[in-house]
């Protein structure tokens, strides 16, 4: 299923820029790694695409996610943004089962605030990506970071107790960062 939907996307590279289609082919490559295609397991196990714990996007298929967005950005002269949100150890000590508990209740909140064209992911222990695809303006991440700031900042009901998690967000666009008042297509 996997190798299928690969090719598909291969087959499809001619679209987009020469950038793009490296990127499409070392992610292509990269996966086929991952999944040990070609071997004699011919099905990835469920948990390569999605994180078992969140039920987000794993950091694999966010790193497809990523190449796709970078080409159409390229192919439609569109900008796009990646937040990266890094949870920071709290002055609370959290036990594995709250810290298990903390991380499903972010990719709540944070799949609360994304967008339908928005690609949400848990790419490490206790980080997330949003990739905010169809951007009009900069301001409009900067408004989805303000939102995901404000969120992350209400404490999180760990069975009886409150927690606060800290958490550091930043915002990179791609292709480059466009000028004030510059309005896109």
């Amino acid at each position: 299923m996997i190798e299928i939907e690969l090719a598909e996307i291969e087959n499809r590279m001619s679209a987009y820029s020469a950038d793009a289609q490296a990127d499409i082919r070392w992610l292509a490559r990269e996966l086929r790694k991952v999944y040990n295609l070609g071997t004699r397991r011919p099905e990835p196990p469920a948990s390569a695409i999605y994180d078992s714990l969140t039920g987000l996007l794993s950091g694999g298929a966010y790193g497809v996610r990523f190449a796709m967005a970078r080409a159409r950005a390229g192919r439609y002269r569109k900008i796009f943004a990646v937040m990266a949100i890094e949870l920071t150890q709290g002055a609370v000590a959290l036990s594995h089962a709250e810290t298990d508990e903390l991380l499903k209740q972010v990719a709540e909140r944070l799949a609360g605030i994304a967008r339908a064209t928005d690609t949400l992911a848990r790419i490490d222990q206790q980080k997330f990506a949003m990739i905010l695809e169809e951007l009009t303006y900069p301001e409009h991440a900067e408004r989805v970071k303000q939102k995901v700031e404000a969120a992350l900042a209400e404490p999180f009901m760990l069975w009886e107790r409150a927690v606060r998690a800290g958490a550091a967000v930043s915002l990179q666009f791609y292709p480059s960062a466009v000028p004030d008042g510059v309005r896109l297509n």
